[in-house]
């Protein structure tokens, strides 16, 4: 019995690691092509581009271990039914889950070992990624910059960009809020244009508004040329906010209630918190699925059960994005988003389980 247990277990591991490198490979590929307007448009270097491809590479490895289990079975169970070896095994008297017991505790542990990946590792490489992108919007080609978009910089000061002009690295409609004020209203800074060179802002034309502790406005300063040492080092202007895919559950689990205390109740932080236990169980489930659909499809139609793991593989990626959507806006309820794919999966799992067993 061990000895058919390992030599499922290898056979399936084997295929899981071919799966992994060839998802990991297309995934980068896909990196690339979503971000060719930074590595080629704005002429990164090298280092500076594989630095951003390993960041997105833990969060990448999240999203193809699903997939890659799922067509790990496929190929090792599929191989095994083409050779008989399938038939061979059940005559020994195994059953169905005790075929399927090596899996179930080797992608177990596989689970467990990306939900610890998934808590660690990704966020972090997340923030990294996203700091090193707003790095790249506080250069001075300002290659990252959007119009029409309030950013939040360090030092409590918003920005406001009518328009960014990349080619001339000028920027135009300037709009600079500064909160940390002693009159406790913010100071208000317009500019007709400028540009930004080195952590200075070379604003032109424009108005500085300050307002007394009521809110009136008490003066109104008019320039023709302003110079704002903002930082000596561009990146001491990104604050250090973390996005939800940035957070590790405990921290996701503290802002989320700590918005709720507040009276914002954010439910996007308690979607993200979910998600961090739901997301790494789906690989465990989609194996519940592959292996009698394997059966199913039989020894002869390969490309049938390719196909059908395929829509599967879609399915849930589609239900876990649309989920989350869901949840973040308030629609569902929170580990209802989370956990949906997971549930409807198993479900349909578990059925096929059964008919397979039912027609031995």
């Amino acid at each position: 019995m061990k000895i058919l247990h390992r030599y499922i277990w290898r056979e399936f591991f084997v295929q899981f690691l071919i799966c992994m490198l060839g998802f990991t490979v297309l995934g980068i590929g896909k990196i690339v092509f979503d971000y060719n307007d930074i590595f080629i448009g704005y002429r990164i270097t090298l280092g500076f581009m594989w630095f951003l491809i390993l960041n997105q590479i833990p969060y990448l490895w999240m999203d193809v271990l699903p997939a890659a289990c799922l067509f790990g079975v496929i190929l090792s169970f599929g191989r095994l039914l083409r050779e008989r070896e399938f038939e061979v095994i059940r005559i020994c008297g195994m059953s169905l889950f005790q075929i399927m017991l090596p899996l179930f505790i080797g992608v177990s542990l596989l689970c467990f070992a990306a939900f610890c990946w998934n808590d660690t590792v990704v966020p972090a490489a997340n923030h990294r990624f996203n700091v090193e992108l707003q790095r790249l919007s506080m250069k001075e080609d300002l290659p990252l910059l959007k119009e029409n978009v309030v950013l939040k910089a360090a030092q409590n000061k918003f920005i406001y960009l009518k328009q960014v002009h990349h080619k001339e690295g000028t920027i135009k409609g300037v709009l600079i809020i500064e909160t940390d004020t002693q009159e406790g209203w913010p100071r208000i800074i317009t500019a007709e244009d400028g540009r930004i060179k080195k952590g200075v802002w070379e604003l032109n034309k424009g108005f500085v508004h300050e307002f007394d502790k009521e809110g009136t406005l008490v003066s109104e300063l008019r320039y023709d040329k302003m110079d704002i040492k903002v930082v000596n080092d561009v990146t001491a202007l990104i604050g250090e906010e973390k996005a939800p895919s940035g957070m590790r559950s405990k921290e996701l689990r503290e802002r989320y209630i700590l918005s709720k205390q507040s009276g914002f109740n954010l439910p996007e932080y308690a979607v993200f918190y979910h998600q961090k236990f739901a997301d790494p169980l789906i690989s465990l489930i989609l194996v519940f699925i592959a292996v009698p659909l394997t059966i199913l499809t039989g020894r002869n139609s390969r490309w049938v059960g390719f196909v059908y793991c395929f829509l599967i593989i879609m399915g849930y990626y589609t239900m876990q994005v649309v989920g989350r959507n869901l949840g973040c806006n308030g629609v569902l309820i929170p580990w209802v988003a989370a956990w949906i794919p997971q549930i409807f999966f198993m479900i349909l799992g578990l059925i096929l389980l059964v008919a397979v067993e039912q027609r031995r």
